[in-house]
């Protein structure tokens, strides 16, 4: 293996001068579309996010502490500190879910056009020009329903059974898990 010549440097030196305008092009170009989309991105995920939390949240904790109640995987005095526990965890959900979502929001809705924007001119595209102004307009719009919606799926049907799966589970051996008081 050789050491890279002077020459060599140069060249990468040049190439990387030439890169530069096209960079910073595509990264304003970039910056402009996410400043307009952000905005829209983040109402859609801001307000479908919260309204998911806030209309699920009621099931939810009736949900979970009829689940804890009900199980047979832990004796009684495990059962009371699930449920302290489970209510400290459903005010947090609360606390954290509607302004994460508004975060998730306005960071998805900011750089998603950004990303797509450098996308557009990757390898194997065609008509990149056009596909540099077009990528990440409305699949960031429609990137933000799929959010809402995925979560809405795992909200509304993954919980419940993960739930249920707990609910109705037997203790390995038939005895359940207890912290005795002495």
């Amino acid at each position: 293996m050789e050491p890279p010549s002077s020459s060599r440097f140069w060249a990468s030196l040049w190439t990387f001068i030439k890169f530069l305008p096209y960079f910073c092009g595509l990264f304003i170009l970039g910056l402009i579309k996410g400043v307009l989309l952000c905005p829209w991105a983040c109402l859609i995920m801001a307000i479908g996010i919260s309204a998911l939390i806030l209309g699920l949240w009621p099931m939810h904790l009736i949900w979970t502490y009829y689940c804890i109640i009900r199980t047979r995987m832990v004796g009684p005095v495990v059962k009371l500190l699930l449920l302290v526990a489970a209510t400290v965890i459903m005010f947090l959900w609360l606390i954290v879910g509607i302004p994460g979502s508004v975060l998730a929001g306005l960071l998805y809705g900011f750089l998603a056009p950004i990303m797509a924007t450098f996308d557009a001119v990757g390898e194997g595209k065609e008509n990149t020009f056009v596909h540099c102004f077009v990528d990440g307009t409305w699949s960031t719009i429609t990137g933000s329903c799929t959010v809402v919606r995925d979560l809405k799926d795992m909200l509304f049907h993954s919980y419940f059974s993960i739930m249920d799966d707990l609910r109705f589970q037997t203790p390995p051996g038939g005895k359940p898990y207890e912290i005795r008081i002495a």
